[in-house]
């Protein structure tokens, strides 16, 4: 074998007179090697091919089975114990590599495909944490599916008590409450997925004695599917980008302010407001306009907690909201690129 550089060598070689003998010396090559390959113009590439059997190769069946009969994700452990009773006697990785391939082969085939709802039917719900550490800050987010308007407020955690406050908050922010609820796959929320059969699951007995004395029902996204919620979702995006990451930049500066909830909570009513009243690439129209439309399929919200708590809208039947607390001017980002992140 000899490399590109070598071939190229043995033929200048030649070319300035050398003998095959004085090239053989030259570049340490058999002078049988040297006589070959000045036959030929260009130098062959040999392709190698592994003809060897992965030993999972008998099993990707039983595996590519197993993997369409469930519509979860089988841990790799589970899948390696019922194939080592079959006789397989490869190693975990093998099987990971084989599973991840599979797995994104079905993810490719099964798009991410738009609905739309019919007003008032349906909201969606999501958690994202702006900050971690020791004093975390999280973002409770419902956005409502027909309308796209969508509530905003920071919290310390995420616990059961707190989650139920929230959604007290967006109900008296929205003016009524949605049919339905939808949710990944949160502890508050659900215990365990299809505990008494397919799609029949075990509910957090706290969250949902709230949600049927309030009026909705919990809907949950499938397992590995939080796209499904991807209007929330998207806006989570942008609230990081274009909310909370220009303001604690400009109100850090320096390290003089301390970001709190109470400081986010702030000023959060102000750019929802521009959020919620701009013409939404998607409908064409402003949310709050068609959160008009949503109001009379709601169901009627009973006032659990006073407006004074938190600063959220004025009333049930205008969304204009109340001015934010101008602790120190800040200019935000355009919502030009809104449009493209929320759907």
């Amino acid at each position: 074998m000899i490399t590109q550089q070598e071939f190229i060598m043995i033929h200048e070689l030649k070319k300035q007179g050398y003998s095959i003998r004085a090239i053989a010396r030259i570049t340490g090559k058999d002078r049988k090697t040297i006589s070959r390959h000045l036959k030929n113009d260009q130098l062959a590439v040999i392709k190698r091919t592994n003809n060897k059997q992965s030993k999972l190769a008998d099993f990707e069946g039983f595996i590519i089975e197993r993997v369409a009969q469930s519509k979860a994700r089988i841990p790799s452990i589970v899948i390696l114990k019922e194939i080592r009773e079959l006789g397989y006697t490869g190693k975990l990785r093998i099987l990971q590599d084989f599973l991840k391939r599979e797995y994104d082969k079905r993810l490719k085939d099964d798009p991410v495909v738009r609905f739309e709802t019919a007003p008032g039917y349906q909201a969606q719900v999501d958690w994202t944490t702006v900050r971690n550490g020791k004093s975390p800050i999280h973002a409770f987010v419902m956005t409502m599916g027909y309308s796209r308007t969508s509530f905003v407020i920071f919290t310390n955690n995420m616990a059961e008590d707190t989650l139920i406050k929230c959604h007290d908050q967006a109900f008296n922010y929205f003016g009524g409450v949605p049919q339905t609820i939808l949710y990944d796959n949160m502890k508050t929320v659900v215990d365990v997925r299809d505990a008494y059969g397919e799609g029949k699951h075990k509910f957090n007995s706290q969250f949902h004695n709230y949600a049927k004395d309030t009026g909705f029902v919990i809907k949950l996204c499938q397992p590995y599917r939080a796209k499904t919620k991807g209007k929330v979702e998207r806006f989570n995006q942008y609230l990081k980008s274009n909310f909370y990451r220009p303001l604690v930049s400009k109100l850090n500066c320096g390290g003089i302010i301390e970001i709190t909830i109470e400081l986010l909570n702030s000023y959060i009513n102000a750019w929802l407001n521009e959020a919620n009243n701009r013409i939404h690439g998607t409908t064409n129209k402003r949310p709050v306009d068609l959160l008009q439309e949503e109001l009379s399929a709601l169901n009627q919200y009973v006032v659990k907690v006073l407006p004074q708590q938190l600063p959220l809208a004025k009333s049930t039947l205008n969304i204009e909201l109340l001015p934010k607390v101008a602790l120190v001017p800040i200019q935000q980002p355009s919502l030009n690129n809104y449009d493209r992140l929320v759907v």
